[in-house]
């Protein structure tokens, strides 16, 4: 059930918003090649699918890493990783349809787990990328260990990053902009004090949100087509974090796998943590005291170093 107080915040800020302009109420759109000016570089990459131009990274050199992000991120969210680690591993990270550069996919069935994970696929194919290692956050933890338990031969180790995984509530915004009396009207806005509030959630050390990171995470929603996007996206989430049978397949997962887990984490509960021990008995897990829900960017150091201790044998 909707927050009351909530939508009347929502409604009032909306109103003070339209009066002043439509910048804070994230109403605008920014065109994509304005954004890779800020947001791309020499290693950027397209690839065409599925009538989609995703674009990616590909950098450094060795055995082969995929990292996929979560909800409301972008390949950006991997920077820390890709700086540490790509001097010993070539690094493939994308904007997976609907954020980032990428954009919305044409039909918003494709957010759903099978379409996605069949994307993931032929990106794969494309790649022509016979046997990799393969890590994802959230969302991108979800289609991680769903593509792994259909292709075992070639993942050959597993990184869940507060993954999606069990029945949950959703997070506070995902669940406000996905409620049926919302949607329609979150298609088109996004306003920026939900946004910045929501980037502060997936932190436990909310020192390390900076301007900078606010505004990274804010300008790539407002890529043109993104926002409609975000909500369909949000509500194929309402519906997979309903499923109670969103877990089938956990145990199932043969290849050596690491799960991390941020204490603070906001968007999924440490509480998950537990589920995924049951599940995975001869996994391993590493624990961030004191970290949210994307400890691969708020603590680079610590989990670069842990994976690549896993995906190295000396962990």
């Amino acid at each position: 059930m909707i927050n009351i107080k909530q939508l009347i915040l929502f409604l009032l800020f909306c109103m003070i918003a339209a009066a002043f302009g439509c910048t804070s109420l994230g109403m605008n759109s920014m065109p994509v090649e304005q954004l890779k000016i800020k947001y791309a570089d020499q290693e950027s990459e397209i690839i065409e699918i599925d009538d989609m131009k995703i674009h990616y990274k590909d950098e450094g050199q060795g055995p082969v890493l995929i990292l996929l992000h979560g909800v409301c991120a972008s390949l950006h969210t991997w920077d820390g990783w890709a700086a540490r680690l790509k001097d010993r591993y070539r690094i493939i990270r994308l904007d997976i349809p609907g954020f980032g550069l990428t954009g919305p996919a044409p039909d918003k069935s494709q957010y759903r787990k099978e379409e996605a994970v069949r994307l993931f696929e032929k990106v794969v194919d494309e790649m022509k990328l016979e046997k990799f290692y393969l890590a994802g956050n959230s969302l991108g933890g979800y289609i991680s260990w769903n593509y792994t338990l259909k292709h075992p031969d070639k993942v050959q180790k597993l990184i869940l990053v507060d993954s999606v995984g069990f029945p949950q509530p959703l997070p506070g915004l995902l669940a406000f902009a996905s409620n049926p009396l919302i949607r329609p009207f979150a298609r088109y806005t996004m306003p920026r004090f939900l946004f910045d509030d929501a980037v502060e959630q997936v932190y436990g050390d909310k020192s390390k949100v900076t301007q900078e990171l606010k505004d990274r995470y804010f300008d790539l929603a407002m890529r043109e087509g993104n926002k409609g996007s975000y909500i369909d996206v949000f509500t194929e989430m309402r519906r997979l974090c309903d499923d109670e049978n969103l877990s089938q397949g956990i145990k199932d997962l043969s290849v050596p796998t690491l799960v991390m887990w941020g204490t603070r984490d906001e968007w999924i509960p440490f509480k998950y943590f537990e589920n995924w021990k049951k599940e995975l008995p001869n996994a391993k897990f590493v624990q961030y005291e004191g970290a949210g829900h994307t400890p691969m960017e708020e603590i680079p150091d610590e989990t670069a170093r842990d994976a690549d201790l896993f995906l190295s044998g000396k962990m």
